[in-house]
Formats: structure tokens, C-alpha cells, sequence
């Protein structure tokens, strides 16, 4: 059997890359209200990782639904998924989730960077400059809305893959939590490879502030991972079968120990706790961190869709 062929598979690599830039562009939300309210505060917009951080947002989401829109039977019909929603469909939640969330992720990057666009704006366009008013005046609400819709989206591409029937794999409750998790930490890890790429200083306060946060992230995520398959393995039957035969040999075994629990995490972890111990982090350290911890997600996407549908009930 094929790793990426066989009789049971019903949503391929796709969706996977749908579910990796929505909950990449959910962690970096999350990270960049964290770096404005508790580190930068008012300067926020002059650092290069919330900079970062309100780039990757938008552009992986986009990413995602466009390739949502592409995977779609009937692709020009992508507009009735936006217009008519239905309450007991999961991915019709997840669409209004998504479009709610973006509202206030424009709106709360255009508050962040209210100072460059309204002198910009000013001679040129005077009424941005009431709508930038509006929004920073409701900031509290605006940015308490953004956290718990990024969190939503996080969760609900664990939730999105439950959808599936059939897949005791996918049934798994920790599944959300679990991509959720490691959703925050593909956001910190984005968000510190373009803070680097546009010359953030990889030794700054808005790095060691993210390191802080990352660290506990990846044990959290280590141990959501044990109970992931440790639940699936005392559930027996199908369950047993699923974990099993996601984890033994082959290839989506050496996926996952080689690519997810090593490259993905423990030599981030190791890494991580290594720039924590000396005196001065590098910007190579900090690139090659956070493009292994993307390189894990990325497979973790792809290693819990294909195995997921591997076993059926």
C-alpha cells in the first residue's frame, strides 16, 4: 500500500496545507497580541516580528482558503460556502470562524499601525484617520476577540478532521488540543523567521520573550502527542490497530520519529534550551529553530490526515 494511495484515503495533501496556514496564521495572531500587550506595548509596529507576525497572518490564511477554494468539487461555487452556512456542518462553522476571524485580524493590525498609516493617510485620505480613531478606541474589545477567535481557528482544525466518519483515529478528542498546540507553536516559529529575515535583531527582547513561551509549547506538545496515542492504544480494538499502525514501520513511522518528535521538536526543544543557556542568541540559531519546528508541523499535518485514514471502525 502506498503511502499517499489507498482504497479508505478521502481528503489528501490539500487539506493538509489548508489546516497547517490556518492554525500558522492563528499561532501568529496569538504571538503578536502577546509581543504588543506584554513586551513592545506602543511600539509595537517598529518591531520586525510583530511586522512579521501581521504579514503571515493574513497571507497564510488567504493561502489556505484559496486552497480550500481550488480542492472544492465545483471551485467557482466557492461563494456559497462564505453566503449559506449551516450550524451542524463543521467545515461550514470553520468557514464563518475563519471569516469572522479575519475581520478582526484586519482590524486589530490596522490599529497596531495606526501611527504610519495615519500619517500617510492624513493629507491623503482624511477619513481613515476616524476609522483608525474608532478601532483604537475599542482596542480592549477588539484584541480580547482576536485571541479567542485565534484559538477557535487553532482548535478547529483538529475539529475540521473529525468530520471524517469512519476514522477512529480522527474520532480522538485530543485531536483539537492537539493542533490547537502545535498551531501556537508553527505562529512563534513564523513569526520568528521573518522577524530574522527582515532584520529583526535575533538576540532582541521580542525573541527571548517568544523563547520563554515556546519552550513550555513543545513539552505541552510532547505530552499531548503521548496522550494522543497513548488514549488510542487503551481504547483498544480499531483505535489499537490505528495507532499502531501510524507509529510501527514504514514510512509515516519514520515520519513521525525521525521528522516530527525528532526534527520537529526535540532538536527545536534542545535548541532552544541551548540559546536560553548562553549569553547571546545568533541569527542562524534562530532561523534553523524555527524553520525545523515548521518542517514538524507541516509533517504532523500530513502524518495525521494520511495515517487517520488508514484504519477504518
Amino acid at each position: 500500500m502506498s503511502p499517499f494511495h489507498f482504497d479508505t484515503l478521502v481528503w489528501h495533501w490539500p487539506i493538509a496545507f489548508y489546516l497547517f496556514f490556518a492554525g500558522v496564521s492563528a499561532g501568529a495572531m496569538f504571538f503578536a497580541v502577546l509581543l504588543k500587550h506584554r513586551c513592545l506595548q506602543q511600539d509595537a509596529w517598529r518591531s520586525g516580528f510583530v511586522q512579521a507576525a501581521c504579514l503571515v497572518a493574513p497571507l497564510t490564511v488567504m493561502a489556505g482558503l484559496g486552497i480550500l477554494v481550488i480542492d472544492l468539487t465545483k471551485p467557482f461555487h466557492f461563494w456559497k460556502i462564505l453566503v449559506f452556512y449551516n450550524p451542524t456542518s463543521v467545515m461550514s462553522i470553520g468557514v464563518m470562524i475563519l471569516m469572522v476571524y479575519m475581520v478582526f485580524m484586519f482590524a486589530w493590525i490596522a490599529m497596531v499601525f495606526r501611527q504610519p498609516i495615519d500619517d500617510w493617510c492624513e493629507q491623503r485620505f482624511p477619513v481613515v484617520l476616524k476609522v483608525t480613531g474608532f478601532l483604537a478606541k475599542h482596542e480592549p474589545s477588539l484584541t480580547g476577540l482576536l485571541v479567542i477567535l485565534s484559538l477557535a481557528l487553532g482548535a478547529y482544525t483538529g475539529f475540521l478532521l473529525s468530520a471524517l466518519p469512519g476514522y477512529p483515529m480522527l474520532k480522538n478528542p485530543v485531536l483539537p488540543l492537539l493542533f490547537l498546540i502545535s498551531g501556537l507553536s508553527s505562529g512563534a516559529a513564523a513569526s520568528l523567521l521573518g522577524g530574522v529575515l527582515l532584520k529583526g535583531n535575533p538576540d532582541g527582547k521580542e525573541v527571548h520573550f517568544i523563547h520563554k513561551i515556546e519552550i513550555p509549547l513543545i513539552l505541552v506538545e510532547i505530552a499531548v502527542i503521548f496522550t494522543f496515542f497513548v488514549g488510542l492504544v487503551l481504547t483498544g480494538g480499531q483505535s489499537k490497530v490505528a495507532a499502531f499502525n501510524a507509529i510501527g514501520e514504514g514510512f509515516w513511522g519514520w515520519v513521525f520519529w525521525l521528522g516530527i518528535l525528532g526534527c520537529g521538536l526535540s532538536i527545536p526543544l534542545a535548541m532552544n534550551l541551548f540559546m536560553t543557556a548562553t549569553a547571546k542568541r545568533k541569527w542562524s540559531y534562530v532561523a534553523a529553530t524555527a524553520t525545523l519546528s515548521l518542517l514538524g508541523v507541516i509533517l504532523l499535518r500530513h502524518f495525521i490526515l494520511y495515517t487517520g485514514q488508514m484504519t477504518i471502525a
